[in-house]
Order: C-alpha cells, then sequence, then structure tokens
C-alpha cells in the first residue's frame, strides 16, 4: 500500500483545518446572531408594554378601559403571534390578537419590575410580564400586570433564514479557499515533482545527471545529488583501473615463478606449483568479486537481446559441431540496470553450459521483472536438453572449481561466478530440470 503523498497529506491537513475554522465560525455567529435576536425581541417586547400603557385608561373604581386601535395591527389580527394581557385585581383585558389563546400562568411582579422568559418544555412563546402601579384619584394604587407573549416560531425563522444564508456563504467561501490552496500546492510542490522526474530519469538512465533549473532551497540538493552521482561514478572507474592495473602487474612475476619452478623446485616443485595455480586461482576470484561490487548505483540500462545475439553467435561457432538449436524468447524492451560486462559474463557462462551439456536443444526466455517500476528487474530462464543437475549437485557446482562432470573441459567456474554475479545485484539463483529433462537455470533480478 503506497503511503500519501506530501502534498495530499498537506492537502488533507489543510483541508481539516479549514473545515473545523469555518464551523467554528458558522457556530459563533449563529449563536450571536441567535442572541442578538432574542435582545431585539425582548426590547421589542417592552416596547409593546409601553404601548399598551399609552392606550389604557383606569377610573376611579380601577376599572380598565382600552382604546380601540393599536399603532401595531398585530395585536388586533387573531393568531398574529403578539400577544397581550392585562390584569388587574378586579379586571382583565386581552388583545385582540389573543382569540381562542390559551394563556399560561403568570406569577405577579412588583410595580416597576419586568421579567423576560425564553420558551422552555411545554411553552412555546418568548413571555415578558411587567408590574405597573396606577395611581388612581384619591391617591391609592392599583397594582396591574402587564403580559406580552411572541409566538417563538417568529424567531425561529429569523434565525434559521440567517443560518441558511450564513452556511451556504461558509460553504462557497471553503470550496474558494480550498481550490485555492490546491493551487498553492501545485505551484508550490511544482519544483518537488520536478526534482523527482530528473531523479527518475537519472534512475532510467536516461539522464547521467540532475539539469533542471531549480529554486535556491533545492539548489544545495541538486548540487549534491550531482557531485554524489560524479564520485562514485569516478570512484568506480578508479577502482576498475586500479584492479586492471594489479590483475597486469601480477601477471609477469607468475608466470616468471612459474616459468622457473622446473629449473629450481627439485622435489617440491609439484607443491609450488599447485601454490602458485591457487595463488593464480585466489587472485582471480577476488579480482572478479572486487570488480563485480563496483557496480553504479545509477547504472544505464543495458538491453538484453543484443548482447545475448552477441554471445550465441559466438557460442554457434564454437560448438558449430553439435548443431544447437537455439529458441530465444524475450518480452519487448527487457533491459538490464548494470554494467554491460557482467551482463555479457552472466550470459555467456551460462549459455556455455547450455551449449557444452545440451545434446541438440537450448531455449532462452526473459523479462522485465516489476515492469512499471523506475528501473524495473530481469528474469532469464535458461534450458538445455542435457543430463541435467541433480539436487545433491546444487550446492557444490556453486562452488569455485567444481565441475559436474570430469569428462567435459572447463575449470567449474562458470556457476560460481554467475552465483557471486546474483549475490552482487541483490538476484536470486534457481536451479531445476527444464522439460526435456536437462538443465533449468533461473535467475531474477529485482527491480530497484
Amino acid at each position: 500500500m503506497r503511503s500519501f503523498s506530501l502534498r495530499n497529506r498537506l492537502a488533507l491537513a489543510g483541508t481539516l483545518v479549514l473545515v473545523i475554522a469555518l464551523g467554528a465560525v458558522g457556530l459563533a455567529l449563529n449563536a450571536a446572531n441567535e442572541r442578538g435576536a432574542v435582545s431585539s425581541l425582548q426590547a421589542r417586547m417592552e416596547s409593546y408594554v409601553y404601548l399598551v400603557l399609552a392606550a389604557m385608561e383606569v377610573d376611579g373604581n380601577g376599572r380598565l378601559r382600552m382604546e380601540a386601535e393599536f399603532a401595531d395591527p398585530r395585536l388586533n389580527q387573531p393568531s398574529s403571534g403578539v400577544y397581550v394581557q392585562v390584569q388587574g385585581r378586579a379586571d382583565r383585558w386581552t388583545s385582540p390578537s389573543s382569540l381562542g389563546l390559551q394563556w399560561p400562568d403568570r406569577n405577579d411582579v412588583t410595580p416597576g419590575q419586568g421579567v423576560f422568559t425564553e420558551p422552555a418544555r411545554g411553552i412555546d412563546f418568548f413571555s415578558y410580564i411587567y408590574g405597573v402601579g396606577w395611581q388612581l384619584s384619591d391617591d391609592s394604587i392599583e397594582p396591574f400586570t402587564v403580559l406580552v407573549l411572541v409566538d417563538e416560531s417568529e424567531i425561529r425563522q429569523q434565525t434559521s433564514a440567517f443560518r441558511l444564508g450564513l452556511w451556504r456563504a461558509l460553504g462557497a467561501a471553503g470550496v474558494i479557499l480550498a481550490l485555492a490552496q490546491l493551487m498553492i500546492f501545485f505551484f508550490g510542490f511544482r519544483p518537488l515533482r520536478q526534482v523527482a522526474g530528473d531523479v527518475a530519469r537519472v534512475e532510467s538512465g536516461q539522464s547521467e545527471r540532475l539539469t533542471g533549473h531549480y529554486p535556491r532551497e533545492l539548489e544545495p540538493l541538486a548540487r549534491n545529488v550531482n557531485r554524489l552521482l560524479e564520485t562514485e561514478k569516478s570512484n568506480q572507474d578508479r577502482i576498475r583501473n586500479a584492479l586492471d592495473s594489479l590483475a597486469h602487474s601480477l601477471k609477469t612475476p607468475l608466470a616468471v615463478i612459474q616459468a622457473g619452478l622446473p629449473l629450481h623446485g627439485g622435489k617440491s616443485e609439484v607443491s609450488m606449483q599447485n601454490a602458485v595455480d591457487e595463488i593464480r586461482h585466489l587472485i582471480g576470484t577476488r579480482l572478479q568479486r572486487a570488480g563485480t561490487s563496483t557496480r553504479r548505483t545509477m547504472a544505464e540500462p543495458v538491453e538484453v537481446a543484443p548482447q545475448l545475439q552477441r554471445v550465441i553467435e559466438s557460442l554457434q561457432k564454437v560448438y558449430s559441431h553439435k548443431m544447437i538449436e537455439v529458441t530465444c524468447t524475450l518480452e519487448p524492451c527487457t533491459v538490464f540496470y548494470g554494467e554491460k560486462r557482467d551482463l555479457l559474463e552472466l550470459l555467456g557462462n551460462l549459455l556455455d553450459n547450455a551449449f557444452k551439456y545440451g545434446k541438440s536443444k537450448v531455449r532462452i526466455t526473459g523479462g522485465a521483472v516489476d515492469p512499471d517500476a523506475t528501473r524495473p528487474g530481469l528474469w532469464l530462464r535458461i534450458e538445455d536438453d542435457g543430463p541435467g543437475i541433480e539436487k545433491t549437485q546444487v550446492s557444490l557446482l556453486l562452488q569455485r572449481g567444481a565441475r559436474g562432470d570430469e569428462r567435459v573441459e572447463g575449470h567449474g567456474l562458470g556457476l560460481a561466478i554467475v552465483a557471486e554475479l546474483a549475490d552482487a545485484y541483490a538476484g536470486e539463483l534457481g536451479i531445476g530440470h527444464s522439460e526435456w529433462g536437462g538443465a533449468r537455470i533461473d535467475i531474477r533480478f529485482p527491480a530497484s
């Protein structure tokens, strides 16, 4: 499972922060609007009290009398949502709008005191009750209470309309900000995508270094990567030249020693000759192993088909007397990410064994491992119709100098070299039987 890219992580985190921030702003604005609407309603309900008091008359006996019309027509319209009641000790008046209304129980308040109550369970009205002391002609005080009710739907409709508009506006703002954020990420990460593309071209062998123009922050990265690639290539060339020089330098002294052994060896000639052969073998082994260990990490791809054809043509000339029938089937664009000489040595040793031990048929198949990767791997299968390799011989044949058939000429190094090359490239080597009963060699290099 592939992990989220850095851009996707930032986009997801930015979107979550944006949603949380806009949600918090929306909730805060909605709450502030509701409190503002309720406070405005309370002030309006107080104005209804003063409106009713202005139209109220009390005679000397404490009897109420109200004007027929009010400045606010809602008090005269039944079920308008605004209702007023004036209650005295012996008299009560209700506005025409409260026709058929079931008035809730009320608590008396002292004159000059006002109590505002919001809707509660079982009560669907905002209420405001205000105490009044009316002075009669005999200077006595007659108490009255004015109760104003407003249907809660009035506030709910107002706040619902505001909430709908608010969330629509915040949603549109969120979409605009999210798109702006994605554009910022797109252009902000564009240099990184360019670096990734250039690195991919280096990995695939299409380029030897990073050549793009990058922002100031990425210039040190590109410069250091190029230095690393150049250093690796330089070290590889230097090690290879040193190994070649060492091999050339050792050839002459060993040849002189070997030539002089019959003259000066005496009885110890055989043992000394064996020691020289062992030294020659060790030098060849170590030089070969050191040579394979200098492969480049970002080696250019080598097409397998031309190198394979080159090896087959050479072996057909060497083993022309056997008339070997060769069948080669490779997937299109099969390549090897490594040193060309390593591929040639690999193919040469495997095919030499197949031609050497096969009777009349050799078959080669191959293709890419994980072809969608930047640097695909390689698998090869080489089969022959020879005597085959028994399981008990596999571990022995992978050792240098071991031979499966002493009657066939050779040094017993072929499979050992192939195993060392496979190990150098983190590959796998498998040995089995072909459908003809001969040997089947499978080698697989993973994608990198």
